[in-house]
């Protein structure tokens, strides 16, 4: 199986909101798995499990979310360098709205929003690794 399909799978995974997906193909198989949703629930306290999930040490503020890195990887502001971000603090954003890239194996995945409101913290630099799980917006909600 080629990096293209294995791609392929885990945007579908993402697009129908998938926990896990098996493949077999003639003597070949895959099976592909993550966390149930990239996007943390608004949080009013941070408990220690949400620190060690999101890796964020200060309490977020009430009526805020985490968007979340789908995967380990490379983290991009935008779609080629000489590009704009696809958003930066203070823009809004909606469901669906192309947030960042996050490059594994050489593969461009883009991490969309999956809630609408306001970007208050980008907490991630451009280029920077991120692993699965890791905070990369901090979102105000509508």
């Amino acid at each position: 199986m080629d990096v293209k399909t294995i791609a392929k799978l885990a945007d579908i995974m993402s697009q129908h909101m998938l926990t896990g997906l098996e493949v077999h193909e003639g003597d070949t198989s895959i099976r592909l798995s993550r966390e149930t949703c990239a996007v943390q629930k608004p949080l009013v306290q941070l408990s220690a499990e949400t620190a060690e999930a999101t890796t964020v040490k200060e309490a977020p503020v009430a009526n805020t979310i985490m968007i979340t890195a789908p995967m380990p990887g490379t983290f991009y502001t935008s779609g080629a360098p000489e590009l704009p971000p696809f958003v930066k603090e203070g823009d809004h954003v909606g469901v669906g709205t192309v947030v960042c890239i996050v490059e594994a194996m050489k593969v461009m995945n883009e991490v969309k929003s999956e809630i609408s409101g306001l970007v208050s913290k980008v907490l991630v630099a451009n280029g920077s690794p991120v692993e699965f799980g890791q905070a990369l917006f901090e979102i105000r909600i509508d």
